[in-house]
């Protein structure tokens, strides 16, 4: 036989799956329930244990109905044997009222703040009652927000401008983080209230929801001292829309994925130096078409992930050139290094044959030549050449 612990646990789960409040939501009405699976001792050998029977059915009868006033209720049969005479056993254990079922989980005030927020919600907008029967429990974890969750909701149905504000400046009456802090409840709510207003193809709050986002910047440097003359700043961060708007004069662009790799680039007569962030945040810069026209050089950590964002680049630029990402480096100033990026893909398009055998052996031995480690003197000599 189960603990009272236990049969309360299994009572806890018709609250916790969310089958009592969505039978609330439909108005159907309480039905007497029965704790399933409650343990029954086998009858046949019950006299081998039967002092460990009794105490436990004692247990249960102390936190009854019977005894309490509410609970669950129980359902005895009697038997007799030759052994330990005419005893009575549980057969059953049933929950009987909606009242009982509260009070043994103590979630009296929990389900009236519940039916209070569902009248509320409904009278707001009543087209939410499929998300409240799909998502109940989640009225319960919001429950004291529904006043500034509604007036979010209004806001974006009725009065929300594509594009004109930044999420802390819309013209909603809540605190300026208050969405911010609760993106997931208002993008599940948004998505069921105004499904043919949302961009259903973004996954980002704002793009989603068509709100301004701050905008990516593009570290631009300038590496030609004929250029630096015909432009304010050497070094400089722009927004990515205006960087793709207004070419930045020079014939060759460098492309590193490594920030200090990016401020220690040589000079370079007619060029400049771009950063994006490092990494695959190179797919920021896949759309600039003024770059099209320009020599293109990146330098990457020697490992797959380094080669898979070279070829991530090449399908971008298909003339862009990889510089020290080769074996002859690799094998001059590799130790002991070992890449915790784990790459799926086998197949990249954007490298050639000599490269993509070259990311496999570095892929199959999660081997990685971070390029810091190389020294200065190699990119500079590199660069000369060019």
């Amino acid at each position: 036989m189960l603990s009272y612990i236990e049969i309360k646990s299994k009572i806890r789960k018709w609250w916790d799956d969310g089958s009592f409040l969505r039978a609330s939501l439909i108005g159907a009405p309480y039905f007497k329930r029965d704790v399933p699976k409650i343990g029954l001792d086998d009858i046949k050998n019950i006299h081998k244990n039967i002092d460990s029977v009794f105490k436990s059915q004692d247990e249960l009868v102390k936190n009854s109905k019977e005894v309490k006033g509410y609970g669950f209720s129980i359902e005895w049969q009697e038997k007799n044997y030759k052994i330990i005479g005419s005893n009575k056993f549980i057969k059953r254990i049933t929950v009987d009222t909606e009242e009982d079922f509260l009070k043994i989980i103590h979630k009296e005030k929990e389900y009236t703040v519940f039916k209070e927020n569902v009248n509320f919600i409904l009278g707001e907008f009543p087209e939410l009652k499929d998300w409240m029967l799909q998502n109940p429990l989640l009225i319960i974890e919001n429950a004291n927000k529904w006043e500034e969750l509604i007036k979010v909701l209004s806001y974006f149905k009725n009065d929300h401008i594509n594009n004109k504000y930044f999420i802390r400046e819309l013209p909603v009456n809540v605190h300026t983080k208050f969405i911010e802090q609760n993106k997931t409840i208002i993008s599940s709510l948004l998505n069921a209230l105004i499904p043919d207003k949302i961009n259903s193809t973004e996954k980002d709050f704002h793009s989603r929801y068509y709100l301004k986002n701050k905008e990516k910047l593009i570290r631009v440097r300038l590496l030609c001292p004929e250029l630096m003359s015909k432009y304010p700043y050497i070094d400089f961060s722009i927004p990515l829309s205006d960087f793709i708007k207004k070419e930045i004069l020079s014939d060759a662009i460098f492309i590193t994925e490594n920030e200090m790799n990016f401020l220690t680039l040589p000079l370079k007569k007619n060029a400049i130096a771009i950063w994006s962030g490092g990494g695959f945040q190179i797919s920021y810069l896949s759309d600039v078409g003024w770059m099209k026209q320009k020599q293109i050089y990146y330098w990457g950590d020697i490992d797959a992930a380094g080669l898979a964002i070279l070829s991530q680049l090449r399908l971008y630029y298909q003339n862009s050139i990889s510089l020290l990402m080769d074996k002859i480096t690799f094998d001059k100033y590799y130790q002991d290094g070992k890449s915790d990026k784990k790459i799926p893909a086998n197949n990249l398009k954007g490298l050639n044959e000599k490269e993509l055998e070259f990311f496999h052996y570095l892929k199959q031995g999660n081997l990685r030549l971070e390029q810091e480690k190389i020294p200065q003197k190699e990119i500079n000599d590199i660069m000369k050449g060019l």
